[in-house]
């Protein structure tokens, strides 16, 4: 597995998951929440996002 950099705190880590709200690439740690949506979606939100509460509106009601 390569080892990719957080968009958001520039840690290394090798697995990163895409924030559905600002598009970035985030590591365990930048992730605030995540749920599923649907069959075999899941939703992602980082910390950043939840902050903007049009946003966590927006996670919290899909």
């Amino acid at each position: 597995m390569a080892i990719m950099v957080c968009e958001r705190c520039g840690g290394k880590i090798a697995k990163l998951d895409k924030c559905d709200y600002c598009k970035k690439m985030c590591c365990v740690s930048c992730i605030k929440s995540s749920k599923r949506a649907g069959k075999g979606g899941k939703l992602y939100i980082c910390k950043d996002c939840w902050s903007a509460m049009d946003k966590r509106k927006k996670f919290k009601s899909a």
